[in-house]
């Protein structure tokens, strides 16, 4: 049993200790926040007694093995420094980090140390992932692909009315490319692998956080558009085209819904699961590498994550994405 600690108490917090508990491997064993009383609420929901409100005393603590960061952006990397420093293995949500550089910095680090260091994110450790690759293998040359992510926030009315709300806060390093934009990288860099080219822009609020964007990926024989908002919503699903078919996916964050088309008949590839589910493979995984299984599939992981932050650094050059 790995014991495990959350930094963080919002409900992706929730849904990652919900699927955690349901793979019967990872126990909640302490939870940090800044404030006591939220950190106690969150705990008591999971029948947890331990609440640290010092993060320093969380990394002395020796009978947790292991952290699930979900704090906002700009602190994950002081935060899984000093927990690797302190012998805890990491999980972090997206982004890990904000740029390439700081990634191979925490990772070396994290392989000095002899630690688990990966990013939370979902598609990389769906099960049905190799269902995914399997159909593009059967649609024939590849000409174009559109991967998108555009989900009105919940929070953008009040961004609107000038409430000052975390995600469109640069200050954090949150904006949309960071937020969503990353979901739709992963996939072309899971699917197709590095381009040979990027190109981008941004559109900006009022306060300089990008709100929307698009990436052209640019391949041998095709190019990926990429779409991503947080101040519009999209029906408009992923899709994948080739001489021989195309592969659909209405949840290509996820890798959910997804279709293969073939002589025009639409082909589901397999039933679709909750995303605490979908988060409770991301913990299984996590408690594998811990144990040693794996380990070539760590190797992998760790390396797209490596391209896929090596490319957001380049769509943040050229959208003029500014951090403050």
């Amino acid at each position: 049993m790995i014991r495990y600690a959350t930094i963080g108490t919002s409900l992706i917090a929730e849904q990652f200790v919900t699927g955690a508990n349901a793979t019967g491997k990872l126990q909640l064993s302490a939870v940090y926040s800044r404030r006591c009383e939220t950190g106690l609420a969150f705990a008591q929901k999971f029948g947890c007694k331990k609440v640290y409100t010092s993060l320093e005393n969380l990394a002395l603590d020796d009978n947790i093995d292991a952290v699930y960061v979900a704090s906002p952006n700009a602190f994950h990397a002081e935060q899984c420094e000093l927990l690797l420093n302190f012998g805890k293995h990491i999980i972090c949500e997206k982004p890990i980090t904000i740029s390439a550089d700081e990634y191979k910095r925490l990772k070396m680090l994290a392989d000095k140390n002899n630690l688990v260091y990966i990013e939370a994110i979902i598609p990389i450790y769906n099960t049905s992932r190799p269902r995914i690759k399997e159909a593009l293998s059967k649609i024939g040359n590849i000409s174009m692909a559109r991967i998108d992510y555009c989900q009105r926030s919940s929070r953008y009315d009040c961004f609107i009315k000038g409430e000052h709300v975390n995600i469109f806060d640069m200050s954090l390093y949150a904006g949309t490319l960071m937020d969503l934009g990353v979901y739709c990288v992963y996939t072309a860099i899971d699917l197709f692998g590095m381009p040979k080219n990027i190109k981008a822009s941004a559109n900006f609020l009022k306060n300089g956080a990008d709100g929307s964007g698009i990436a052209i990926f640019e391949y041998d024989n095709f190019s990926a558009c990429l779409t991503y908002s947080k101040t519009g919503q999209s029906i408009a699903p992923t899709e994948i085209v080739g001489d021989e078919g195309s592969v659909i996916m209405e949840k290509a964050v996820y890798y959910q819904d997804a279709y293969l088309v073939k002589a025009g008949k639409k082909i589901p590839l397999f039933d679709d699961v909750s995303k605490e589910t979908l988060m409770g493979y991301e913990a299984l995984a996590f408690y594998n590498f811990i144990n040693k299984i794996g380990l070539e599939i760590y190797k992998q992981n760790s390396e797209i994550c490596l391209k896929v932050h090596t490319c957001m650094d380049k769509i943040k050059q050229e959208s003029k994405i500014a951090y403050k």
